[in-house]
């Protein structure tokens, strides 16, 4: 094999040394050596970045808690399930950029 890569999209080296925590995902082809690549579709790369602002998310975010605590407590809580699932897809997930 010649070591060049191919495809669509961005190329880029990885070193042996690199951490998980300073990879980015890249849509494209990633040389990772001689003869080797690895494709990375946009769906993938769109993936890793929901789970990484969902790492960042606080486990219990207190203002919400304390709200939704009174709302119980007076009796008017009544959620819509739909509208609650909406609302997080809205708030966590990041717009696309498709290119």
């Amino acid at each position: 094999m010649s070591g060049k890569t191919s495809g669509v999209g961005a190329s880029q080296s990885v070193g042996k040394t690199a951490s998980a925590s300073t990879h980015q995902a890249v849509s494209g082809t990633v040389s990772l050596g001689v003869g080797d690549a690895l494709s990375v579709s946009s769906t993938a790369s769109f993936i890793t970045v929901v789970q990484a602002r969902i790492a960042k998310l606080p486990d219990v975010r207190e203002a919400k808690v304390e709200a939704l605590r009174a709302q119980l407590e007076s009796d008017d809580y009544h959620p819509d399930g739909e509208a609650v699932a909406e609302g997080l897809v809205r708030d966590y997930t990041p717009p696309r950029q498709d290119s």
